[in-house]
């Protein structure tokens, strides 16, 4: 017995409606498509078709933009917010204004080398950020069989390297010190200066990580704080590596003030407002008092003009009552970590150990940075010339 056919359509005599039903390539599941007539219903029929092959063109090539934020949900979940800050910037900044339109086979290697181009003003530490997540990528779809192969294996950043940092010096710290000692900021420039802390590891400290009783006074660093735009902060227990979960011991200067501080803390953190932590915006603020205390330039207006006015040491700040510029030198949170790991540098401390204590993830960071410190010094070497040229 021949096998009957099935009709075209359903129809629903209760709601007018024809009914088509096709299969989802991409899901293999069955989609319903309406009509008020068979013509109409046939027109959507065409239409789903359509748009599912173009969706399952889509899975199989996607869009960079849509590929490159998928991956940002997948891979980045286990990264430090810093870390994460540093993704999200290269993808919407800079790698997405060049790549946004392209589909993902497509891309070439010329291509990566447009994006390279617009950030070509950077310093090589930026630029190798973006070479980064370009690589990561494109070898996630390596991995997803998407593209045969990556067009960045052979992407370097180009620039120039950044300044090498120099540290503050003795009278530099002291200066610094006694500029911001009754400022809010103190206790957080004496964490960066005398623990070496991240930024956000010294504003994200609990009272419940600081020991400052027995032999070795120490503090634990576990948490930091992350910012969410200028107005919002939450604590993260993601640190910058792995390294960067380690116990500090305390010099007796950061434990007086942390003691003093302790006897009228008014919440778990060390650096608050009020309990809470800092927001950027409320972070700014106090850093304020650093930046302004240096030599910087001010507009003020005269006479219904606008004046530049260059400020040096010992010139008051304008519309801040009884401050004055103290402070011939530039000074950031990282200036005074570094700091800190130069002094132990110099003090003849292991490399080990200082990579320990700065929470470097490999030595070679600590040596990259710092060899020029080792033994350098011109009291250093000065036996080793004596030996060749001395009389």
């Amino acid at each position: 017995m021949a096998k009957r056919s099935r009709p075209e359509f359903d129809y629903n005599e209760k709601t007018g409606l024809y009914r088509k039903r096709i299969k989802n390539p991409n899901t293999g599941k069955w989609v319903p498509v309406y009509g008020h007539t068979k013509e109409e219903t046939r027109r959507k029929v065409d239409e789903k078709k359509a748009e599912l092959a173009r969706q399952l063109e889509l899975a199989e090539d996607p869009p960079f933009y849509e590929y490159a934020a998928a991956w940002f949900a997948l891979h980045t979940g286990s990264y430090s917010e810093k870390r994460r800050q540093d993704y999200r910037n290269a993808i919407n900044n800079h790698i997405c204004p060049v790549l946004k339109d392209k589909q993902l086979r497509e891309i070439t290697y010329s291509d990566v080398r447009a994006v390279m181009a617009s950030v070509a003003g950077m310093s090589k530490s930026g630029q190798q950020k973006v070479v980064t997540t370009l690589r990561r990528i494109f070898e996630a779809a390596e991995k997803d069989r998407i593209i045969t192969e990556s067009p960045c294996r052979d992407l370097k950043p180009a620039g120039r390297d950044a300044p090498e940092k120099v540290a503050l010096t003795r009278a530099q710290q002291d200066a610094l010190l006694a500029a911001i000692h009754d400022c809010s900021i103190y206790p957080f420039v004496m964490l960066c200066l005398y623990a070496g802390l991240r930024r956000e590891e010294a504003l994200g400290l609990k009272w419940a990580d600081v020991h400052l009783d027995g032999k070795a006074p120490h503090l634990d660093v576990r948490t930091a704080c992350t910012w969410e735009g200028k107005n919002a902060a939450k604590e993260s227990e993601l640190l910058k590596s792995s390294a960067a979960y380690r116990t500090i011991p305390l010099p007796p200067q950061l434990v007086d003030l942390l003691k003093t501080e302790q006897g009228s803390a008014a919440g778990d953190y060390v650096i608050s407002n009020d309990g809470k932590l800092l927001t950027a915006a409320a972070f700014r603020r106090r850093w304020d008092a650093v930046q302004l205390r240096e030599e910087h330039t001010v507009v003020r207006k005269m006479r219904g003009k606008e004046i530049q006015q260059e400020l040096h040491v010992g010139d008051p700040v304008p519309y801040h009552k009884g401050v004055a510029v103290s402070l011939g030198f530039h000074t950031t949170p990282h200036l005074l970590r570094h700091t800190y790991i130069s002094e132990l540098v110099l003090a003849g401390v292991s490399v080990k150990r200082v990579q320990y204590l700065a929470g470097h993830s490999s030595p070679i960071l600590t040596l990259k940075v710092y060899t020029h410190l080792m033994e350098n010094r011109p009291e250093d070497l000065m036996g080793d010339v004596l030996k060749a040229f001395g009389k």
